[in-house]
């Protein structure tokens, strides 16, 4: 049997030393981006990281759920911290959408019997551009879904095309902790890692962060989950991981940036801007407080944009 209860009491005092000893301390305790991490979020919710990709596991009463096994390496990973926590088998795998580099890797838990669950614009998706490390759906749906496992579930919704064609906003439930993978990061808002955006659908960007922040306050969301490791420094200047979790005003907060950012190139054109001289009129460094800024990300950005109001995608 694993040694759930001790497992527990470590992440526990860790939380409360976190609260007790303040901010600069607890950055301090936190790992390295190198180490895997677990981290509980809330009662039988986890978070698990490996390098600087993270995915959610729920222990239920009837098993265990997992999203994004992202690798082979990262689901073999995820699989022996599962089994630190509890020895119930993973019942359900859920895709939060169709990248490759997102979602293979899950054979390990097809083995043990796992269901697949995605968004049925993922699965489409899949078919046709299928890659042998990714496991096939089985269970699809189409705009909104519940993955129980007895007393722990997650909820799943598609709320029109943003990052990907198929993405699912995931929501751990009863823990009321939201996911929008790769869109949203806490600690804060922040620019794209990739400044051309070739899986953003630009076009439905806004209604879908407005169709998000509306979700967020109909189920009473208070906190958001990170898909990948936002970076800090320690107290020793040397790079940690941030915690998994912050605030849901960050989804209000990338809301506002992708607004403002539309909105700033939408008014120079308007204005008679040559689309090519609308990077040299725009205050790029204004934007200097998002984390992955650099004024040649943001000229790539803009001219991506640029094409989004030029074309209409």
């Amino acid at each position: 049997m694993p040694a759930f209860p001790h497992v527990r009491q470590r992440m526990l005092l860790a939380g409360l030393l976190s609260c007790a000893v303040g901010a600069a301390v607890a950055q301090d305790l936190s790992p390295r981006p190198g180490s895997p991490q677990t981290e509980q979020l809330a009662a039988d919710t986890f978070a698990f990281r490996q390098g600087a990709q993270r995915s959610l596991f729920l222990v239920g009463s009837e098993g265990v759920i997992v999203t994004d096994p992202v690798s082979p390496d990262h689901a073999a990973a995820m699989r022996r911290a599962i089994a630190e926590v509890t020895d119930q088998p993973v019942r359900y795998v859920v895709y939060s959408n169709s990248h490759w580099n997102r979602i293979a890797g899950g054979r390990i838990f097809r083995d043990e019997g796992a269901k697949f669950v995605t968004q049925q614009g993922c699965a489409e998706n899949l078919r046709e551009t299928p890659n042998p490390l990714v496991i096939t759906p089985d269970i699809t749906y189409r705009d909104s879904y519940r993955v129980e496992v007895g007393d722990r579930a997650l909820e799943l919704h598609y709320l029109g095309p943003s990052l990907d064609t198929c993405l699912s906003v995931i929501i751990a439930q009863p823990a009321k902790l939201m996911m929008v993978v790769g869109l949203v990061n806490p600690p804060q808002a922040s620019l794209p890692w990739n400044p051309t955006v070739p899986d953003y659908q630009l076009w439905n960007i806004l209604p879908f962060f407005q169709a998000a922040e509306d979700l967020a306050r109909r189920e009473g969301i208070t906190r958001l989950v990170g898909g990948f490791a936002s970076t800090g420094a320690g107290v020793d200047g040397k790079p940690i991981v941030q915690p998994a979790t912050g605030p849901v005003t960050v989804l209000a907060a990338q809301h506002q940036l992708w607004a403002r950012l539309l909105g700033d190139v939408k008014a120079q054109l308007d204005a008679g801007t040559p689309a090519r001289a609308i990077t040299g009129k725009l205050d790029l460094q204004s934007y200097q407080q998002y984390p992955r800024y650099s004024e040649r990300n943001m000229a790539i950005l803009v001219r991506r944009v640029v094409s989004l109001h030029t074309t209409g995608r």
